[in-house]
């Protein structure tokens, strides 16, 4: 077959499968705005009734610690809106010139007593390119840390997470790696769907949120893994 015919075909793919993902995210966030109005009114009730109540109980009262539940789990749920808020509709982004390298560094530091609790070695290649481009901090941040996150859980043993980048064309280009547990075949293809998790208490909505994140930057995101071996996640992002 010519190669460029096969360059062709695979692009085409590409270019459908991020747009069927666009599309599911498209849709998660008509869901999450319709949704948001309805549970957070009545939640919102539910939680100045229960703070009240908590005021007329003393702490000793046998009923403290059941109101003490009810307050958390409001929590949880208004804080698992936000997140699907967040992660369906990314808020306007703030874009300024910044480091890429910098901002791998402060998040690596945001980490830290979780890198030494799951005693992972942590290398690093920055690449000689530029790596000065125009990205939202904070959002950036949130993608990177996620990423980062992600591979310290998938070594709770200890192992190496390697963060790598470099410059390809007009992209910067990051690349995240460790040498986990790895993904299997069968859920590699939902990684990016949200509330998708192949973690037990994950909420799946990390992954969704990071593609997000990148798109909007006029970026891509892909992923490679074997299972026992390791995963990686490579981030390219225009330098224009």
């Amino acid at each position: 077959m010519d190669s460029n015919v096969k360059t062709t075909s695979e692009e085409r793919k590409g270019i459908k499968e991020e747009s069927v993902l666009s599309e599911r995210l498209a849709f998660t966030g008509r869901i999450a705005a319709s949704i948001a109005h309805e549970i957070r009114n009545p939640l919102t009730n539910v939680s100045m009734s229960v703070k009240q109540l908590k005021e007329a109980f003393s702490e000793g009262s046998p009923w403290a610690k059941h109101i003490e539940i009810i307050i958390r789990n409001t929590e949880r749920i208004n804080f698992l809106i936000t997140e699907l808020l967040n992660c369906a509709r990314p808020p306007k982004l703030n874009i300024q010139p910044h480091d890429i390298n910098g901002i791998l560094e402060s998040t690596l530091d945001s980490i830290k007593s979780k890198i030494t609790s799951h005693q992972v070695e942590i290398r690093k290649d920055y690449g000689s390119g530029f790596p000065v481009i125009s990205v939202d901090r904070e959002q950036m941040t949130r993608a990177f840390s996620n990423l980062m996150i992600n591979a310290l859980d998938a070594m709770p043993e200890g192992g190496v997470m390697t963060i790598a980048t470099g410059t390809e064309g007009h992209y910067f280009v990051v690349k995240i790696e460790d040498t986990g547990t790895g993904i299997g075949e069968e859920d590699i293809i939902r990684i990016f769907d949200p509330f998708f998790s192949t973690k037990a208490s994950g909420i799946g909505l990390g992954l969704s949120m990071t593609y997000g994140t990148i798109v909007s930057h006029g970026g891509t995101i892909s992923v490679e893994s074997q299972q026992e071996t390791g995963t990686l996640f490579t981030i390219s992002l225009p330098m224009n």
